[in-house]
């Protein structure tokens, strides 16, 4: 049996280098193949989530998810900026209407603890888990309810529609819609979001604030509606 001569050797060296190269150049032509088809799949996919939520937002739009609220009783005068508010004492009108789902909801109509809050408006937004939070400590007093008020409707800003917002933040109160006009937002003399405005057992204005409030005032101002 012969002995493989040196050029012999060096040659079967040669090529079996060329093989582990040629395989280690498949295998990564196998990896970046994968990788972009997993790459593709997941614009196709994101591509096709924001269809699904551009469809959805579209679906809902201010004159499909405005609400009809009936209005009795002269309107508050607007709330005004550092002056004595001349809608303290004052019957707040009664305002008949509807959550999202159509069950009735109504203002002015005992103690209430009202805020008026728009999606799209980032100190509402701030807001209003404060305001979960309260509510699931205990929230207003017994006979005194908390409802908000969906306002300023614009389909075209963030946060929208307003169903998803407040389900977003946890929130499970009443809620009345407002009017594509905002009609709500005017009766109660509003003139910016958040707007909170507290009422008495006799639908009397005994507290109106344009807004934030401090979470630990809310139970302050909730005890007005019990008291004043």
């Amino acid at each position: 049996m012969s002995t493989p001569t040196k050029n012999a050797r060096s040659e079967a060296r040669r090529r079996e280098r060329e093989e582990q190269q040629k395989a280690a150049a498949k295998k990564q032509r196998l990896i970046y193949a994968g990788v972009g088809a997993v790459v593709v799949l997941v614009a196709i996919l994101i591509a096709v989530l924001s269809v699904e939520e551009t469809s959805d937002r579209e679906l809902v739009t201010v004159e499909t998810l405005a609400g009809d609220p009936q209005i009795e009783g002269d309107a508050l005068p607007p709330l005004p900026e550092g002056d004595t508010d001349p809608a303290l004492g004052q019957v707040a009108p009664v305002v008949t209407g509807a959550d999202f789902d159509g069950t009735p909801v109504t203002l002015g109509d005992g103690a209430q603890m009202i805020s008026f809050l728009a999606s799209w408006c980032p100190a509402c937004d701030a807001e209003l888990p404060e305001i979960v939070s309260w509510l699931e400590a205990g929230g207003p007093p017994e006979g005194v309810e908390f409802v908000a008020v969906s306002t300023q409707l614009a389909a075209e800003r963030t946060n929208w529609p307003p169903t998803d917002w407040f389900a977003g933040a946890g929130y499970a109160g009443p809620v009345i819609v407002d009017s594509a006009a905002s009609d709500i937002f005017t009766a109660y003399g509003a003139v910016a979001t958040p707007t909170w405005v507290v009422l008495n057992d006799a639908g009397e204005v005994v507290f109106r604030s344009s807004g934030m409030l401090d979470p630990a005032a809310f139970d302050q101002v909730a005890n007005l509606a019990a008291t004043g």
